[in-house]
């Protein structure tokens, strides 16, 4: 096998002008006698690149009309910008894991599933979007499913009680997740509030709450990384500012659900939230187990997050509805806001059915 010719040479200069003007790797690496891979490896350490053109689409042809009922116009030529893209933040929203609790289609090793391949969709989005840095994590609430009869945790629906539900199962995955995140960015900071699920009892202090005592576990097994920040709260919501930009966090138990999801009892409560705290741009919050949007007035809007668990019966009697198991994530840019947004489904089962193919009912 012939090495790749030396720098300066004629040969040297042949390969770098064929390569610069388009010949593909194999065929070049055919017509000196080296291997594709050897080849590349050259090109690179000798800082030989494809020459980049300005690609510009050009006009249509002319083309006769017979009829133009309006008037005349130049079309202005479509010209791709070659640009590298801004720096963004990542947000990934974690809300009604409910570890713990037993359904038809829910268990500890399906919201260990579940966790996982949110966390592999998450990786993705964040290699289709770099530069990406900073990663933030919104936990809403309702980690754990709890002991608390009155918040549905009946024996038949709970598999282990609620020191196993946070020390053996939602503390390490939830580490998990934020640590594999932290390999991929510089920064991963963690905000949290909490549910209802978490209070065990009604003569309870407000903060006495199964979800604290789970933020307070990931935040200690979390405590020797350097990259990872911990908030964990100190009322019922958080007031977080991403990028120049105020996120008002919730779970949503604090609206009441009586006869679906209360759509306008939340946006007025929302309203009033937004006059006590001094204004946001964006609130999120999850509770009802379904997605929900809509704007709380000229400059601010909110979005509930659907749920990890599946086959709730509240959700279904009381709300009327029960989301897939979705998990959410958008962008935050510097002078934009929020701009790309993704629902990352966390489960194969609950995804679409193939092109062409009806489901049956």
């Amino acid at each position: 096998m012939r090495k790749f010719p030396l720098e300066g040479t004629p040969e040297f200069d042949i390969v770098k002008k064929r390569y610069e003007g388009g010949e593909t790797l194999r065929s070049l690496a055919q017509a000196i006698g080296m291997k594709p891979s050897g080849l590349k490896d050259a090109l690179s350490n000798s800082g030989i690149k494809r020459l980049v053109k300005k690609v510009e689409i050009s006009e249509p042809a002319e083309q006769k009309v017979i009829y133009q009922p309006y008037p005349d116009f130049e079309l202005k030529p479509f010209t791709v910008i070659e640009k590298t893209r801004d720096e963004e933040d990542i947000i990934i929203v974690r809300t009604d894991a409910h570890a713990g609790k037993k359904t038809e289609s829910y268990s500890i090793p399906i919201y260990q599933k579940r966790t996982d391949y949110c966390l592999n969709k998450v990786m993705t989005v964040i290699e289709l979007h770099r530069p990406i840095k900073r990663a933030h994590i919104f936990y809403l609430g309702d980690g754990v499913q709890g002991e608390n009869i009155y918040q549905g945790s009946n024996v038949s629906d709970t598999e282990c009680g609620v020191w196993e539900q946070i020390h053996d199962y939602a503390t390490p995955t939830e580490a998990r997740f934020i640590l594999s995140i932290a390999q991929g960015v510089e920064e991963v900071e963690v905000d949290c509030v909490w549910g209802n699920h978490g209070k065990y009892g009604r003569e309870a202090t407000i903060k006495a709450n199964w979800d604290n005592f789970l933020y307070k576990d990931i935040a200690n097994a979390l405590s020797k990384q350097n990259n990872v920040k911990v908030n964990l709260p100190t009322q019922f919501y958080q007031l977080v500012n991403i990028r120049g930009y105020l996120f008002f966090l919730f779970h949503g138990n604090q609206v009441r659900a009586t006869a679906g999801l209360p759509l306008f009892a939340l946006k007025r409560k929302l309203q009033e939230w937004f006059a006590y705290v001094g204004g946001f741009n964006y609130a999120y919050g999850g509770h009802f187990h379904t997605w929900g949007a809509d704007t709380i007035n000229s400059v601010a809007d909110y979005q509930l997050c659907p749920p990890l668990v599946t086959g709730d019966e509240w959700a279904v009697e009381v709300v009327g509805r029960a989301s897939m198991p979705i998990q959410l994530c958008f962008g935050v840019h510097p002078k934009i806001g929020r701009t790309w947004e993704y629902k990352l489904f966390t489960d194969d089962k609950f995804l679409p059915e193939p092109e062409g193919k009806l489901r049956r009912r």
